[in-house]
């Protein structure tokens, strides 16, 4: 596993919007946008076509007496995009997994395999929530790491660049 100061050098996270930060082996990620998914996706040979994403805007709330900006989730099934983005190299596979404080709160994100050759603007996974909770917009949710791995083809699929939302 990298750790973070390989993950710098190497230029693995794309920090154009970030919030996050360097942690000791990965990169802290940041919520930038939520979305509901509704239920018509498909996982076929020929290829998948994803579930209807609707936005969920982010709105003003009343914490201790600080206005913030964020999300009240019920329980269900979310697709989250970060403000920052990854370029993997040919060498390295990364995966996302929750941050404690989202888990400790009833809220787990539920990521593929992020394939050496694979980039974007803006890392999207997918998040279960459980229980109910709020998430400021920016807030640190995730934590992207990576490992070394034998080179070989790199990925050009369907998901390429956030093809699928375009």
């Amino acid at each position: 596993m990298l750790n973070a100061k390989e993950i710098e050098k190497e230029n693995l996270i794309v920090l154009d919007n970030a919030m996050g930060k360097f942690a000791q082996v990965g990169y802290d990620l940041s919520i930038k946008s939520v979305s509901s998914l509704d239920g018509d996706g498909r996982v076929m040979k020929s290829g998948t076509q994803v579930n209807t994403l609707t936005s969920i805007q982010a709105k003003q709330y009343l914490y201790d007496g600080k206005k913030q900006y964020g999300w009240e989730l019920t329980p269900g099934t979310y697709d989250v995009m970060c403000n920052e983005g990854c370029d993997i190299a040919a060498n390295r596979t990364a995966m996302v997994r929750q941050r404690s404080s989202l888990l400790r709160n009833g809220a787990i994100i539920a990521s593929s395999i992020f394939d050496p050759g694979f980039k974007t603007n803006n890392i999207g996974t997918v998040m279960i929530v459980t229980k109910d909770i709020f998430i400021e917009q920016d807030a640190r949710i995730a934590q992207m790491y990576f490992h070394e791995n034998n080179e070989g083809e790199l990925y050009d699929g369907q998901f390429q660049n956030d093809k699928q939302r375009k």
